[in-house]
């Protein structure tokens, strides 16, 4: 036989019977064990992948970073599917006569290619190890044409740009021809010209990339200028304030509420 739970409510002085069955309650008990073995085994599914390149089952490719350590076996569909570069490269005449070959990454460490062969498998890495390898990580990226990647190198650089480090980010985005990086490393030296322009890398950039400084140089001349003529105009109805509040309170408010840059 059937039970139901019965319960007595008002709604606005009416009195309702409410009658539940526990048909319902186990249904939704259900359905959310369902959704939690479901995310469980998605989990696992997903993992698979990167648990393959840890285990080393069925490598068929191995990997040496430039400092000359133990080669690192992986898969060469990984490396096909993820790089344009390494699709390239393995499915060349050459490569597809070897079964069993050792390629040599020589611009990155045993660190940096560990860590640059867990986003191939992930596409994903915790923010610890991007921020330590994001330089290596950025030029991998760029040399083997994984644009995820390098967008999300990109990202991390900017947002870690200050004094110390934006000189060396400029000139990483030169040499890669990343025009958004520059630009935004550009900005940045403008804003921060009177802190980056006694630095010895400001120094040794300026006598490389003379005509670059000369642009920054300008864009801080009229930061400077803009800064001075805003001020003037401020200082300006702050004197017209004192003599005629009245006439000027609102016109000095709509200025002040400008931004100054």
């Amino acid at each position: 036989p059937r039970s139901f739970s019965i319960s007595f409510h008002t709604d606005g002085g009416v009195l309702l019977l409410q009658i539940m069955s526990p048909i319902a309650n186990n249904s939704k008990s259900l359905c959310t064990e369902s959704m939690v073995k479901e995310a469980d085994n998605k989990m696992e599914f997903f993992e698979g992948i990167m648990n393959a390149f840890k285990e080393q089952r069925q490598v068929d490719i191995w990997l040496k970073a430039g400092d000359q350590t133990d080669p690192i076996p992986a898969h060469k569909l990984i490396l096909v599917a993820r790089s344009k570069m390494f699709r390239n490269i393995l499915e060349s005449n050459d490569c597809k006569v070897s079964s069993k070959e050792t390629i040599t990454l020589s611009e990155m460490t045993r660190d940096e290619l560990e860590t640059f062969l867990e986003f191939m498998y992930n596409g994903c890495l915790p923010r610890t190890k991007l921020v330590k390898h994001v330089n290596g990580l950025y030029i991998a990226a760029d040399k083997y044409e994984i644009l995820y990647l390098q967008d999300i190198c990109r990202n991390e650089l900017i947002s870690s740009l200050d004094p110390s480090n934006v000189i060396d980010v400029l000139e990483l985005a030169k040499i890669h021809s990343d025009r958004i990086l520059e630009d935004v490393a550009v900005k940045f030296c403008i804003s921060r010209m009177n802190e980056i322009s006694f630095t010895d890398k400001f120094m040794s950039f300026v006598e490389s990339n003379p005509a670059l400084t000369v642009q920054m140089i300008r864009g801080y001349v009229r930061k400077l200028k803009k800064e001075e003529a805003v001020q003037m105009i401020r200082d300006y109805y702050v004197r017209k304030l004192k003599s005629h509040p009245a006439l000027t309170v609102q016109q000095y408010k709509r200025l002040n509420s400008c931004p100054s840059d």
